[in-house]
């Protein structure tokens, strides 16, 4: 949802599914941008979201309005400014399109995960871990929280204490990463750390973990955390030792966004298609 991703209460929504002529998927792609620019542009749209043909839709691209009221939903389907774009796609869509009216959906985001690690003195493991279940109790009436896992270090695999949070969506997470909360569990647990502390946000595993048949919503979602932590740590250690050594000043915002930036394309376009292959029989049961 581009929107208002934060939303995450029933809302009056509408699903359109349209087949689209070979040859054209270009062109629809660029008209439904357009029109979805529109429609969030209109007085209580929530947001909207396109999902290209896939195993659940197959040949049908669809697409998804959300609005906080039903009159304001039926204040956009019913505008000149639509009926204008209806023509316009008149001739890159095969047949009629289909429209399912929904009273209330529910329109949460995709979950996201962060991972942060830090290195934890010897003598202060017990602390730590004890602050790090402290935090997890505190957090269950969090909005958005859904879990978080400690990972002790491993001797020759894993030197660092990390941990791996998800929560149900990005606007959530960040609410967390600005509260108090957070604030007194980093004073907390400041005599314990050693050195810096690193962190990487993962969101929307969709992409790294397509649907079958069998499972239209993908992989279960443990499942997808674990895979992609097996490709997020040595990348993010890697780059940041390569950072350490070539720019050990830099300063930490710009080493944050830089480790982010190599992190994601690193782990889209050349670890996690191969290690998803490679896992697939596991990740299907």
């Amino acid at each position: 949802m581009s929107s208002d991703p934060s939303h995450s209460s029933a809302a009056p929504t509408v699903v359109v599914a349209r087949r689209v002529r070979p040859g054209h998927e270009d062109e629809f792609r660029a008209w439904d941008r357009r029109i979805r620019d529109a429609a969030e542009s209109y007085p209580g749209s929530l947001g909207s979201e396109v999902q290209p043909p896939g195993l659940s839709h197959p040949g049908e691209w669809v697409t998804v309005y959300a609005f906080a009221t039903a009159e304001q939903l039926d204040a956009w389907l019913q505008s000149d400014q639509r009926r204008a774009f209806m023509v316009e796609v008149d001739g890159i869509i095969d047949g009629e399109a289909r429209e399912q009216h929904v009273a209330g959906m529910r329109m949460a985001p995709e979950p996201v995960t962060i991972v942060f690690t830090q290195s934890v003195d010897p003598h202060n493991r017990d602390e730590f871990a004890a602050l790090h279940d402290d935090a997890v109790d505190r957090l269950r009436d969090f909005p958005g929280f859904l879990g978080s896992e400690l990972l002790l270090p491993v001797e020759g695999v894993q030197d660092e204490h990390v941990i791996v949070a998800s929560f149900a969506s990005r606007p959530d997470l960040d609410r967390w990463l600005e509260s108090d909360t957070r604030r007194e569990w980093l004073d907390r647990v400041e005599e314990l750390v050693e050195g810096d502390r690193t962190y990487n946000v993962v969101g929307g595993f969709g992409g790294w973990f397509p649907a079958q048949p069998s499972q239209p919503k993908g992989p279960k979602r443990w499942k997808q955390s674990i895979a992609v932590f097996i490709a997020l740590f040595p990348t993010v250690l890697i780059i940041t030792l390569i950072r350490g050594a070539i720019a050990p000043n830099m300063n930490v915002v710009l080493a944050v966004f830089i480790g982010n930036v190599l992190g994601i394309l690193a782990l889209t376009y050349v670890l996690m298609p191969p290690l998803t292959h490679r896992l697939r029989h596991w990740l299907s049961r």
